[in-house]
């Protein structure tokens, strides 16, 4: 791949400007056999006069070979005719790809000319030959293998970025410079594959982050990961729906609920699960086994499952709180950790106590107790003899990954999860489940005493599995017996449930795509409605009016595109007005070239991206906010505006206004199309309402102290909790306030009370 870049030839010799505004790099010559770089250049800059061109640009040429090519370099200086004179074409420098001799990281990393005018000489610089270090100018900028240098031993994330600023790639490091050099060695990693070169070949700058160890680099690198989705990284597709089944250790009464991150420290964790069906199963399953109660505090009435047999009775103390937790939440927690033989040995050892005991009911409970255990164990399968905990990890590749997870359990297989990962293309594979690894074992729960992988992975060591206090499980490639069969199984699952997702997306993909053509058909579109755009209205007699705007491409949500407005010029109920304010201003920034906005009473002239226009506007509401928003589209003296198609969707019965038709028009109740519509019209009005209910929690905590200059949060508050109130504040002397807050401060609030 050949790329232009600026050549800075000293303070002696004079700089010449490329006539082209950026360096872009060319286009990759897989090809070709024997390039012309001159002539190659002048056509990416679009001259024909290629040696004046180059001339001009007095740029260095630099070319990046992928991996597994070879060549050759041939130079040739000015030549001469037969006739004796000097040949027009005074050089040409020429890649012989048809001749592979020397390997690729071996040799030279760039060609640097010197371009002077035409009258003077033309030396040309030796090739640069770097075997191995930071060095070379060719490959990367100055700034940025200065930035290298400069990196410390240290653990840390670091973050790779483009010319533009975009982020390539996040990575972790127990020590930074010695993990971010190894990229830029061409003796290192020479099999990384492409996907890395093209990577690095992109790479202008980096940041980075020192922490204090490696584990807590890992925990960083993959926040980063999950918001800022780098383009190279590997990641879990939908993490953020993984859910974690929640104990409340802390509370009167431990309470069980499920929640998506692990927030609380004090609480007792279990997961993650990758669907909410099989946590909702479990927790049915445990309140058959164990009932547990919903109150976290102990009262004086019984909660609701107490009424229908599923809870002890502890929440209005018919067993004191100790005998719930022994009896019940540590059962519990021995259930979910897989510990289900050795709760049954208990169970029948408590059971033989209290029939010893004479006390016939609570054998009673503890018997029901083991029947419905051993039920829930007649269905797990039995996959060793012996009393072994196993964590079985396989995958399968097409254009994402799956990973089948198997949790064994004392030899039994309590639990199968699947992950799907994305952006794996190109990725190794021991690469793709060492980056998985890393992160599940960051938030799992429960660590086995095994782990049962198909494939060496490189590093061995995992972080997240070093825990203070516990063993550190053994990593396994299994070559025969049941552990091979049991990841031949896995992988199996987890090629079918790649198959599954992908039926299932292509089956979703095709319902919206006809959802789209029926739309299409219906309203008599002239083209398919790829982009439309919903508006709603929110607000209570007037107050804290806001307006909402959604936006779905091909019938997907792009959130990164939703707006809320703020309704200004109405405070009373009118939300045709309402609309036509919002639309004016929507449609505003769909005029391309110079807008003005008001700054302080004087005109300014600015200029934006102009808004992509909808191929179809809906407006939740009937005629009139229809009406008002044909209006308010049609001050606009653009024609292209004129013609947006625009309905307006009622909720009543789901009636389709249309501009000029009087009687609104019906679709089927079983309709795709309606489907869809409602869909957008409810996201819309969800958005709507939230902005709306958030303004309105900001004013309903509203002071008169927020209108004085000088009080900001912190003195608010502490006035309020030293008097209680403005009233209070009012009342109170000014020596009395300044004890708070200051004698200047104190002046100005009496001032303004």
């Amino acid at each position: 791949m050949f790329e232009i870049v600026p050549k800075d030839f000293g303070n002696n010799q004079q700089k010449y400007r490329p006539r082209h505004p950026k360096f872009q790099p060319c286009s990759p010559l897989l090809n070709s056999e024997i390039v012309d770089v001159g002539s190659y250049i002048g056509e990416e800059y679009g001259t024909e006069d290629d040696d004046a061109q180059l001339d001009q640009s007095a740029a260095a040429v630099r070319f990046v070979l992928l991996p597994g090519l070879k060549c050759t370099c041939d130079k040739g200086n000015r030549g001469e005719h037969e006739n004796g004179k000097r040949d027009d074409q005074r050089w040409m420098e020429q890649l012989d790809l048809s001749q592979p001799q020397i390997p690729v990281r071996h040799d030279v990393t760039g060609h640097v000319h010197q371009y002077y005018k035409r009258d003077s000489e033309f030396p040309i610089h030796k090739l640069l030959l770097k075997e191995c270090g930071l060095k070379y100018t060719t490959l990367m900028q100055k700034q940025l293998a200065q930035k290298i240098e400069e990196l410390p031993q240290k653990p840390g994330v670091y973050m790779f970025k483009d010319s533009r600023g975009d982020l390539l790639y996040v990575g972790k490091a127990n020590k930074l410079k010695n993990r971010v050099s190894s990229y830029f060695k061409r003796d290192y990693n020479h099999n990384r594959g492409p996907r890395i070169d093209l990577m690095i070949s992109q790479i202008a700058d980096l940041d980075y982050t020192v922490v204090s160890n490696e584990l807590e680099a890992l925990v960083l690198e993959n926040n980063f990961i999950k918001n800022l989705k780098p383009k190279y990284n590997v990641r879990m597709r939908d993490d953020k729906n993984y859910i974690f089944l929640k104990i409340n250790i802390r509370d009167e009464i431990p309470t069980i609920e499920y929640e998506h991150q692990r927030l609380d420290k004090q609480a007792k964790y279990f997961g993650p699960y990758t669907s909410s069906l099989s946590i909702k199963d479990t927790l049915r399953l445990l309140r058959r086994v164990f009932p547990y109660c919903a109150n976290s505090k102990v009262t004086s009435k019984p909660c609701f499952y107490y009424h229908i047999g599923k809870c002890p009775g502890v929440c209005f103390g018919k067993i004191t709180v100790e005998e719930y937790k022994n009896d019940y939440i540590n059962k519990i927690i021995q259930f979910l950790e897989g510990k289900q033989l050795e709760i049954i040995a208990d169970l029948k050892k408590e059971m033989k106590f209290y029939a010893t005991h004479k006390q016939f009911e609570k054998a009673a409970r503890v018997r029901d107790q083991i029947y419905a255990l051993n039920r829930v164990l007649e269905r797990q399968k039995l996959v060793y003899p012996s009393k072994v905990d196993q964590d079985v990890f396989a995958m399968h590749c097409e254009s994402v990954a799956s990973i089948n997870l198997f949790i064994v359990r004392q030899g039994k297989l309590i639990q199968k999860e699947n992950f799907i990962l994305e952006n794996t293309r190109q990725v190794p594979q021991e690469e793709i489940l060492q980056s998985f690894l890393e992160k599940y074992y960051l938030d799992a729960t429960s660590l086995p005493k095994e782990i049962l992988v198909p494939f060496v992975i490189t590093p061995p060591l995992i972080p997240p599995l070093q825990r203070e206090g516990k063993r550190t499980p053994k990593i396994t490639v299994p070559v025969k017996g049941e552990r091979l069969k049991l990841i031949r199984l896995a992988q199996m699952n987890a090629k079918q449930y790649l198959e599954a997702q992908s039926d299932k997306h292509l089956l979703e993909e095709a319902r919206l795509l006809a959802s789209l053509k029926e739309l299409q058909r219906v309203l008599d579109l002239p083209e398919l409605p790829a982009r439309m755009e919903c508006f709603d209205i929110s607000n209570i007699q007037g107050t804290n009016a806001v307006g909402s705007m959604v936006v779905f491409d091909y019938a997907h949500p792009k959130k990164d595109q939703y707006r809320k407005f703020k309704i200004n010029r109405k405070d009373t109920p009118d939300d045709f007005a309402m609309m036509r304010e919002m639309l004016e201003r929507r449609f505003k920034h769909s005029i391309k070239g110079e807008e003005r906005r008001e700054d302080k009473g004087n005109a300014v002239p600015f200029s934006l991206p102009a808004w992509p226009l909808p191929n179809l506007i809906i407006i939740d509401g009937g005629k009139g906010q229809l009406n008002a928003a044909i209006a308010a589209i049609s001050s606009f003296q653009f024609p292209i505006f004129n013609k947006i198609p625009i309905i307006g969707l009622a909720k009543r019965i789901e009636e389709i206004f249309r501009p000029l038709q009087p009687t609104p028009y019906n679709l089927p109740p079983n309709s795709q199309a309606l489907f869809l519509l409602q869909r957008i019209r409810d996201e819309a009005h969800r958005f709507a309402v939230t902005y709306h209910r958030k303004l309105r929690s900001k004013s309903a905590v509203a002071s008169v102290l927020d209108q004085i200059t000088g009080i900001g949060p912190a003195k608010k508050r502490k006035l309020l909790q030293k008097f209680g109130s403005a009233a209070k504040i009012r009342s109170a002397s000014i020596t009395e306030i300044a004890e708070v807050v200051g004698n200047r401060t104190a002046e100005k609030i009496k001032a303004s009370l």
